[in-house]
């Protein structure tokens, strides 16, 4: 699984939509963790390249979180 951009992406993919991830913590394992899991749904799908990845971390006392969303795509 390999993360693009749009300009790098080869002409006839298939956008084949969103996937997301969010796992505990804000630490220096959560994002390939979170990483990990959007690989793994994104697979499923049949995609080989995730396209605008975006990170969010939530860092609140009671819930601190790092999530990924992203295009799953298949070249």
């Amino acid at each position: 699984m390999r993360v693009s951009t749009l300009p790098q992406i080869r002409d006839g993919a298939v956008d084949l939509g969103a996937v997301y991830a969010s796992v505990e913590g804000v630490n220096e394992h959560s994002y390939d963790e979170c990483l990990h899991e959007l690989e793994e749904q994104a697979a499923a799908l049949g995609a080989n390249a995730l396209v605008a990845l975006q990170l969010v971390q939530s860092q609140f006392q009671w819930n601190q979180r790092t999530s990924l969303l992203a295009t799953a795509v298949k070249e």
